[in-house]
């Protein structure tokens, strides 16, 4: 069965003209089969925080290594576990790839209504589509030597909020493949390094949304059994010779999926309760780290938030929180200057790398309205006179400014992205075409 679905609300509004959707998948395709080959999904950790796999381990730091180059140990050795394990703290993996830097870039350019079209019809293809083995093949994802574009396509719909094109589709495969043993693969991956990337909603639905496709595998993996009081033997009118292993495989993925997203309920429902951390404002902290790496920020300004997140930890004291925020009013200070000089430079004209001016000069080119200058203003004069000055700063002041940051920077940012401004000043959707 094929399933065809609707388009909801586009993730970036579209900054090139519309594309047509017969050239958009067609375009896809030229990149989901080259990931068939060389796949380029990959987390890279990003703290420089000491990996939990080697926090006890002194050998590594006798030897120069940094926390950043272990990460890849660290993932090497994590990816050979089952079941996978989460991890808490879901900002320290962050996820890249180049192809899919190149989907996004056709994805924005489709009008609203062909998105959902879009995803679903490379769905379709993606989860029945024929893979030979590939030789000696050591990418993470390969199952029995097939390698699959579905993984991508999975870390794109839960990325954008499309994980429901996402179930709806594989629900309704006929038989166990390879696609889906990598996409379930791929899965666990995510859920284990950015379990955030799930809302708390969809992980409580996941029991449900997967039974069906669990149900279709589970089938496949027997033949005839014994009934239950063991006289007579039962035959599966649903077995086809040739997916047996592929059955299993998919069981034991769905089922360890499952587990994790237990694990990761937990930790929502633990933060809640320690109003410790907010998981929504967690995931924007994230798209403003990815807005800052694709708008073409200095990458100290993804490094700023970083280390300001190792003084923002459960077991800071006074001090740390006092660090915290004074790196915070840094970071936030920079940013409007540098979003100034962009807008300056796009429209020719000049401004002074100070604050003050700067706000002065977005209010007046009308990138920032009367009032969200008023709001940006009084942010900068709660940092200032309440997170710097004092010697201790309460925690629940330093959460509610670091919260009010984070979000201001998303808002802020997607102004800058609609507007089609870079720091670099090239669009967006341009330069990660261009970086394949």
């Amino acid at each position: 069965m094929v399933v065809v679905c609707q388009a909801v609300l586009p993730a970036y509004d579209d900054i090139l003209p519309p594309m047509e959707l017969k050239e958009a998948i067609e375009k896809a395709r030229y990149i989901l089969d080259e990931e068939e080959i060389k796949p380029t999904l990959d987390y890279r950790y990003d703290s420089d925080e000491w990996p939990d796999e080697f926090k006890w381990d002194m050998n590594f730091r006798q030897q120069g290594y940094s926390p950043r180059f272990t990460g890849h140990i660290a993932l090497s050795r994590m990816r050979s576990r089952h079941p996978r394990e989460v991890f808490e703290n879901p900002v320290q993996w962050r996820f890249e790839s180049t192809n899919y830097a190149l989907i996004t870039a056709v994805y924005s350019q489709l009008s609203d209504a062909d998105k959902g079209l879009f995803l679903g019809g490379l769905l379709n293809i993606y989860t029945r589509k024929l893979v030979a083995p590939a030789r000696n093949s050591g990418a993470y994802c390969a199952w029995n030597g097939h390698l699959s574009a579905l993984p991508l396509l999975s870390e794109f719909c839960v990325r954008n909020g499309r994980l429901g094109i996402l179930l709806a589709v594989v629900s309704h495969v006929d038989l166990p493949n390879a696609n889906l043993v990598n996409m379930l693969t791929q899965l666990q991956e995510m859920i284990s390094l950015n379990f955030n990337a799930f809302s708390e909603s969809e992980l409580m639905e996941m029991p449900k949304s997967l039974t069906a496709l669990r149900t279709m595998a589970e089938r496949q993996t027997w033949q005839t059994r014994r009934d239950r009081g063991g006289a007579n033997s039962v035959r599966n009118e649903h077995f086809k010779q040739g997916f047996s292993a592929a059955g299993n495989a998919v069981v034991q993925g769905v089922d360890a999926f499952l587990e994790q997203c237990r694990k990761a309920h937990y930790f929502y429902v633990k933060g809640a309760l320690q109003q410790n951390r907010n998981p929504e404002i967690e995931a924007d902290k994230v798209a403003v780290q990815d807005y800052l790496t694709n708008l073409g920020f200095d990458p100290t300004m993804v490094q700023a938030l970083n280390v300001a997140e190792q003084y923002y930890r459960d077991t800071a004291t006074a001090f740390d929180l006092k660090n915290c925020l004074g790196i915070v009013r840094s970071f936030y200070e920079k940013l409007h200057i540098d979003v100034g000089q962009a807008v300056a430079g796009n429209k020719g004209a000049t401004v002074v790398e100070e604050w003050d001016p700067t706000l002065t000069f977005l209010k007046n080119q009308r990138f920032l309205s009367p009032q969200q200058d008023k709001f940006a203003r009084g942010i900068y004069a709660l940092l200032s006179d309440e997170g710097v000055h004092p010697l201790i700063t309460e925690r629940e002041f330093a959460r509610v400014l670091r919260n009010v940051v984070i979000e201001y920077g998303l808002m802020f940012l997607t102004m800058m992205a609609k507007a089609g401004f870079t720091i670099r000043g090239v669009n967006v959707q341009k330069r990660a075409a261009n970086e394949s």
